[in-house]
This record gives C-alpha cells, structure tokens and sequence, in this order.
C-alpha cells in the first residue's frame, strides 16, 4: 500500500495520489503523522506543537470531525477491535 499524507487521505481518499509528492514525518510524543511537504509547512508556520493543535487545524469547517485521526495506522492494525473481546 502506498504512504500517503494522513490529511490528503482523509480530505481526498480518492485524489492526489502523485508519486513525487514529498511526505514528512511529524513526532508529537508517541504519535508519529505522516504529512505531505505543503501540510507540513502549513503546521509549523502555525506554531503547532501537539497532536491535539494539529488535529484542530485541520478539523472539518462545520463540524468536529478532524482530517487527522487520534490513533496511527499501524495501531489500527494492531488492535481492529474496541474491546478485547471484540472479533
């Protein structure tokens, strides 16, 4: 599967999906986002410094939903279920 900037993905699922596209590696304590080059500047030219900051710069414009989500993709993979009993 191809890496895509967690933004793009969830704002356009289908769209951008350039090869030369410079993704971006952004540590907020233990979660890491996956950012393409321009999401990337737009953060740190806001002064983000927490996951939270992040998720709320690119929140839905009506609405809470953010285009970042709370967990990485590789613990959604790691845990599919909400609870230890779930299938």
């Amino acid at each position: 599967m191809e890496q895509r900037c967690e933004v793009c993905e969830n704002f356009r699922p289908t769209g951008d999906l350039a090869a030369e596209r410079t993704l971006v590696e952004v540590s907020f304590g233990e979660r890491s986002v996956l950012l393409c080059k321009g999401h990337a500047l737009i953060a740190r030219n806001s002064g983000i410094g927490t996951l939270e900051e992040l998720r709320a710069l690119y929140r839905e414009s009506e609405g809470e939903r953010s285009f970042v989500p709370r967990r990485s993709r590789a613990s959604e993979h790691e845990n599919p279920g909400r609870r230890a009993t779930d299938a």
